[in-house]
């Protein structure tokens, strides 16, 4: 079965937007009409704030509390993990069950471990076991919420808008990037690390009740069938027989694994090679975060993505080589630099990598195809913090932070000069944008 051939799912009818509404929205922000994505959106950028807040304040805790690049890596190792066993499952889940109640679930769960670290921080009583054991319990929740939040986008929005939906996400994702850390840098000198994390649990409040609110349809729900591991089992065999699913999803894949886990160093980079406190952490990292929401939003505003594979690959290899420039730098500016571009291309990769699945997916099968790109970009991400953290600890930051850029340019260099034998192989054109609405 080629998929890009197949009779392409009804797309759920929205409402015609009443005189004085968002109608007035330019193309670049299009799905923000429809009533029930621009509340889902809300709700994600201002709970995505706090988990950056909270994800910059926990590393600079842990750092203070142990001096440790290795620990900093085992807190991402442990938040991330959950995410290699439970992402497939997650994603039959998804299929079988209600996304907004399983989301709902998830969420609230994050929240009360939010309020928890705060308290034990509030009270001096915090151990980084008990951090350990609290990133862990986190990344579980978020294993489990990711396949659902990734197939509940196209039930938000027409079929035509599903491509600038997913951009749009991408944006508010990489916008709460940029502020969530120069919001927890200033805050952890008025609030302190508590405060951060009292502020992320508050936070999850503005996408609970966007979800309660939210008008879903429910053809999604289903019961009878395999089990989960099982329907797992279909999504898989599904992906091996479609080569092209496979190339797309070792973009995500190796970025995980030996790019993506730069996120870990950040406050030993910061710290200790550019002699930066707190606040110049918020604002180096708030140059990621800016790259990639012009990425975004550049993208949000294209109706077409012919070349779209070599787009990807070249975004890959880009960013791989900023990495290792980065790795080198000496100075706040040439390393904020450096970041903007390794957010602009982490996006330019990850978003179109995200689209496409979305697009070739079939409705029954879409959490489970999903999870698997989660399983390669979360799950693969703690393998990826663990060595980088190990490998910084015995031979120095600047040598993990080359040696991973070093890894994904080869590959992604391979993948672009064999690009063109790659389609004929795989028999299936690279999609394009127009022809998908």
């Amino acid at each position: 079965m080629e998929f890009f051939r197949a009779k392409p799912a009804a797309p759920v009818i929205v409402p015609a937007p009443e005189p004085g509404s968002a109608s007035h929205l330019p193309a670049m922000f299009r799905s923000l009409r429809h009533r029930d994505y621009a509340l889902f959106w809300t709700g994600n950028f201002l709970s995505n704030v706090g988990t950056w807040m909270q994800n910059l304040a926990l590393g600079w805790q842990i750092l203070l509390m142990t001096n440790s690049p290795f620990l900093l890596g085992l807190n991402g190792f442990l938040g991330t993990v959950p995410s290699l066993v439970f992402s497939l499952p997650g994603g039959a889940i998804a299929d079988r069950l209600s996304r907004r109640r399983l989301m709902l679930v998830t969420q609230t769960a994050m929240a009360l471990l939010a309020l928890v670290l705060g308290l034990l921080t509030s009270f001096h009583v915090v151990r980084i076991n008990e951090i350990l054991a609290i990133s862990f319990l986190t990344g579980l929740a978020s294993a489990l919420n990711s396949p659902a939040y990734q197939a509940i986008v196209p039930d938000l929005v027409e079929r035509k808008d599903l491509v600038n939906a997913i951009a749009l996400n991408s944006a508010q994702f990489n916008l709460s990037r940029a502020i969530g850390p120069t919001l927890a840098g200033l805050a952890l000198g008025a609030v302190g690390v508590a405060g951060c994390y009292y502020l992320n649990s508050f936070s999850f409040l503005a996408l609970i009740i966007a979800l309660l609110v939210l008008r879903l349809p429910e053809h999604h729900v289903g019961a009878g069938g395999p089990g989960i591991w099982g329907a797992v089992l279909d999504g898989a065999r599904f992906i091996n027989r479609h080569r092209l699913i496979v190339i797309l999803l070792s973009v995500p894949s190796f970025l995980a694994l030996f790019a993506l886990p730069f996120v870990v160093l950040m406050p030993v980079f910061a710290r200790n090679l550019l002699h930066l406190g707190a606040s110049g952490l918020g604002y180096l990292m708030a140059g990621a975060g800016l790259g990639a929401v012009v990425s975004a939003l550049t993208l949000a505003a294209q109706r077409s993505a012919e070349g779209r594979g070599g787009f990807i690959f070249g975004s890959a290899a880009l960013l791989s080589l900023a990495l290792v420039l980065l790795s080198r730098a000496h100075s706040f500016w040439w390393s904020f630099a450096l970041l903007a571009v390794i957010g602009g291309t982490m996006v330019g990769a990850l978003a179109l990598t995200n689209t496409t699945l979305q697009l070739i997916s079939p409705p029954e099968l879409r959490g489970r195809i999903m999870s698997f790109y989660t399983l390669t970009v979360l799950g693969f991400a703690p393998l990826g913090s663990l060595w980088v953290g190990s490998v910084a600890e015995k031979l120095g930051t600047r040598f993990s932070l080359t040696f991973g850029g070093t890894v994904c340019l080869c590959y992604f260099t391979i993948l672009l000069i064999a690009r063109p034998r790659l389609r004929k192989t795989a028999r299936l054109p690279w999609p394009s944008l127009e022809s998908s609405g």
